[in-house]
């Protein structure tokens, strides 16, 4: 006969009394969702989610440079679905900057402190909302 783990108390354990906890399924490593759609004529909004680092770098910059290509008058790239925004990111937001007028939402502490703490946020302009970079359009 088995009997369940039992803690420090003596009280049986959740996982005994529960089963195992599993973890909640994540998406795979290194998974960066893009998607782009044109509010208004334009003004392109490049919608970015996931991790940005060094092993998604390449599709955000594919991403960019076939944004900036079709000439938007304005471009808004909305980080708010970004969990991690590196250097790597940021470099490609601001070479975007070079080619295009890039506006960047970065409602989250981890995706607007990177602008503050680089300097970026003087040479792009980084909003709270979507809604607030489209109406400074």
């Amino acid at each position: 006969m088995t009997h369940p783990a039992r803690n420090s108390t003596g009280a049986a354990s959740r996982a005994a009394q529960h089963g195992p906890q599993v973890p909640a399924p994540r998406a795979a490593p290194g998974a960066l969702r893009l998607q782009v759609f044109w509010p208004v004529p334009g003004v392109a909004v490049l919608k970015v989610a996931g991790d940005i680092d060094a092993a998604t770098a390449a599709p955000l910059n594919r991403a960019l440079e076939e944004l900036t290509a079709h000439r938007p008058r304005v471009a808004v790239v909305d980080l708010s679905g970004v969990d991690f925004l590196g250097s790597t990111g940021l470099a490609a937001l601001a070479h975007a900057g070079e080619r295009a007028d890039v506006r960047v939402v970065a409602p989250t502490r981890r995706t607007a402190r990177p602008f503050s703490i680089t300097g970026l946020d003087q040479l792009l302009p980084v909003y709270a909302s979507r809604d607030e970079a489209l109406s400074a359009c």
